[in-house]
């Protein structure tokens, strides 16, 4: 019966425990391996979606400010249009369009309400408002028709005579400084 019982225990019993708890161990390891994962990969997860939100926020922040300045601006330009064409009625002429109406009187109110209105006057008497003119004679152009020596020595001479907001604020610049006499046509 002592041999019975040692083969037992030192050839039965091992090979029936093992598979046993190996199988288990396994079952255990994987489980936990699939259980990081899938910590991990919902941590991820989750990082990224607090990342797209943050960025949509972010856009929609933008959009919001952007959709603000776009209103100011068309309100201003809206507040410049009314104020032209009640300078143009008194003056018995056409209104400029918003955008040259804006330059103008952004460059000249701070010169006060009689230079806006000599602008407006100077602006449509030189070129009808249109700041691509050229005098083909002179070679005076742009919104207040500079010659080209005249512009060369403004402020503004590094940008476009054609650009109606640099050629609004370099007449400005000319009005302030030398009064209206530098202009012939005076609407």
């Amino acid at each position: 019966m002592l041999v019975w019982v040692v083969i037992l225990v030192i050839v039965v019993l091992p090979r029936l425990s093992p598979p046993q708890q190996h199988s288990v161990a396994i079952a255990v390891t994987q489980l936990t391996a699939f259980d990081r994962s899938s910590v991990v990969q919902q941590t991820r997860t989750a990082r990224v979606q607090a990342a797209q939100m943050a960025q949509v926020q972010s856009w929609s922040q933008e959009l919001k400010q952007g959709l603000a300045d776009y209103q100011a601006k068309q309100e201003a330009a809206a507040a410049a249009q009314a104020q032209a064409a009640a300078i143009a009625a008194r003056s018995n002429h056409a209104a400029p369009p918003p955008d040259i109406a804006k330059d103008i009187i952004d460059a000249f109110s701070p010169l006060g309400p009689a230079a806006v209105q000599w602008a407006m006057n100077v602006a449509y008497c030189e070129s009808r408002y249109h700041p691509n003119s050229v005098n083909s004679s002179s070679g005076a152009s742009g919104l207040f028709q500079f010659l080209p020596s005249t512009w060369a020595f403004t402020p503004y001479a590094s940008h476009s005579p054609f650009d109606p907001q640099y050629n609004a604020l370099a007449a400005a610049w000319l009005y302030a400084r030398d009064g209206p006499s530098q202009w012939v046509c005076q609407g």
